[in-house]
């Protein structure tokens, strides 16, 4: 489904924009993707997080859910809303690592996953040839001085090859998968460039 694409989804969000401020905001018809942005956009927007509720209802079918958060930190809150949203309207979002910050800190480190910090890898590292999940962990502990499993990798990289509908092609079979970047895809460049930023601040931090 494309971020453009119309939809019979309409979406409410109810929420404190301040202590004793409430307001709701309401998106039609647009993709389960785009409402995702555009709530975190109301998200960046308020003083402190305070409870959100989130109205999904399909004009078509009649079908509605709800789902409420109270406290919690802005990044608990989107992460819960994105796994309602796509429960609720089987929608899957692609991850894609956020590389768009000025400078790096020992902080963002910290908040980075591990399948994030696998992305910065792949996009970073293998822009060129194929690779295997052992290339990946191998890489991987160089860069951060942290193991990553090869299991782990794989679960990972099957994920971001996400049936061939996600960033990566695969060959071989379940004896032996290697992966490539689908390095045609502007969105794919775009994230190579970042990333290779990303993990050059990140291994001064480490090595510091």
């Amino acid at each position: 489904m494309n971020d453009g694409e119309r939809t019979n989804y309409v979406y409410e969000f109810t929420y404190s924009s301040a202590p004793g401020l409430r307001e709701i905001f309401q998106c039609k018809y647009v993709s389960p993707s785009e409402a995702l942005t555009r709530f975190k956009k109301i998200l960046s927007l308020t003083e402190s997080p305070f409870d959100f509720k989130i109205h999904v209802s399909d004009a078509t079918m009649g079908e509605e859910s709800s789902f409420q958060v109270k406290g919690g930190s802005i990044e608990e809150m989107f992460a819960k809303f994105k796994v309602f949203l796509e429960t609720s309207t089987g929608c899957t979002f692609e991850e894609v690592i956020e590389t768009s910050e000025v400078g790096f800190d020992e902080t963002r480190l910290e908040s980075m996953s591990n399948y994030e910090k696998m992305q910065v890898i792949i996009y970073a590292s293998f822009k060129h040839g194929k690779f295997s999940s052992l290339d990946v962990a191998e890489i991987y502990e160089d860069s951060f001085s942290e193991n990553l499993p090869k299991s782990t990798a794989s679960t990972y990289l099957a994920r971001m090859w996400n049936n061939n509908k996600g960033h990566l092609e695969r060959y071989g079979n379940r004896s032996g998968y290697t992966y490539r970047l689908k390095t045609e895809i502007k969105q794919v460049l775009r994230e190579t460039e970042r990333a290779e930023e990303l993990l050059a601040a990140i291994q001064m931090q480490v090595r510091d």
